[in-house]
């Protein structure tokens, strides 16, 4: 019997795809400019995760967002992969957050071309349009804090991510455990706090969820 060998990338990192398996994804913002320093973009990105979360279905275990890069781990459950997904994150998020930052008047679900950047959100409105009415009050929440803060004249550079990301298949309990424990002491490693549960873009399982 021939055996079936894992689907793998096309490009140089050979991804692996498996159906069931959870991932631990890292990814970087564009020559590691710390773009995260600005809280309304790392709640920008947060609230980001668990939108694509529903709407991507995939369990979340964990993730943390720190000045110029972000680890998560979650499993896909539905019909697409873990690429496909973090490809949503990626884009959805530089349009969001370039907006928030050029205080554009675009359509939140747009982007330049006017194509939907959530292929399925009509069905979702249709369910629960509150659910997007809150999204969309946040976005503008959001842009309004940042015009603020900053001023129309603001010098803060285009936010663009680097390109592709760094994926790990998780092998067994022990491998999981040891990545959720990386998550949830990232920032503490990074000297940005002294305590895990201080800094306010990490989550893991088994914690409340925090609101911003």
């Amino acid at each position: 019997m021939r055996a079936v060998l894992p689907r793998l990338h096309r490009n140089s990192q050979k991804r692996i795809y498996r159906p069931g398996a959870t991932y631990f994804i890292t990814t970087v913002t564009f020559e590691r400019y710390p773009y995260f320093e600005e809280t309304i973009l790392a709640d920008l990105l947060v609230h980001n995760i668990w939108f694509a979360r529903e709407l991507k279905q995939f369990d979340l275990y964990g993730y943390t967002v720190l000045p110029e890069h972000m680890h998560l781990m979650f499993k896909p459950i539905g019909p697409i992969n873990h690429s496909m997904a973090m490809q949503n994150i990626k884009r959805v998020f530089s349009l969001q957050a370039n907006q928030i930052i050029f205080s554009s008047a675009m359509s939140w679900d747009r982007d330049s071309k006017g194509e939907d950047i959530y292929p399925r959100l009509q069905g979702r409105k249709q369910q629960n349009p509150y659910a997007t009415l809150q999204w969309s009050n946040l976005l503008s929440r959001l842009r309004d804090e940042f015009k603020q803060k900053h001023g129309p004249n603001h010098l803060f550079p285009k936010f663009k991510w680097q390109k592709s990301f760094r994926d790990h298949l998780i092998r067994g309990n022990a491998d999981f455990e040891n990545h959720l424990r990386y998550v949830y002491r990232n920032a503490v490693k990074h000297q940005l706090v002294e305590e895990p549960t201080a800094w306010p873009w990490m989550w893991v399982r088994g914690m409340d969820r925090r609101q911003s």
